[in-house]
């Protein structure tokens, strides 16, 4: 069994959050600027961080959509693998009572033998 990985998402996930949060409080910055110039300059900063957290966000969208790919293939190979032992348990099933009607219907009095082997552990 292979060791579990690490899950790259996660990581980008936590990025995005942070950048988001960047994002938020660049645009806050802008809000509270007392003048013109000082806005102009800080929308600046808003560019760049909106930059940033849209190609975290294009990164992160890429890592889910591979992981819901990786996932439907795996449902498809679930879905083969039940089909298989459903047939190969409907098989063995079909061996185990034809085997059964062999053994059942010999000549030989196996029941016989079973009811001493019963009676005696019985004396032990």
């Amino acid at each position: 069994m292979l060791p579990p990985k690490k899950e790259p998402s996660t990581e980008n996930e936590r990025t995005l959050t942070a950048l988001r949060l960047d994002l938020d409080a660049a645009k806050n910055r802008v809000r509270a600027a007392k003048t013109a110039d000082e806005m102009k300059e800080l929308e600046q900063f808003v560019d760049e961080a909106q930059k940033k957290f849209d190609e975290q966000y294009e990164l992160c969208r890429e890592v889910l959509e591979d992981r819901d790919q990786q996932n439907a293939a795996m449902v498809v190979h679930l879905e083969d693998l039940c089909k298989v032992q459903v047939d190969y348990f409907k098989e063995a099933h079909e061996l185990a009572v034809e085997m059964e009607k062999k053994v059942l219907g010999r000549p030989t009095k196996g029941k016989d033998v079973r009811s001493r082997k019963v009676s005696s552990s019985d004396e032990e």
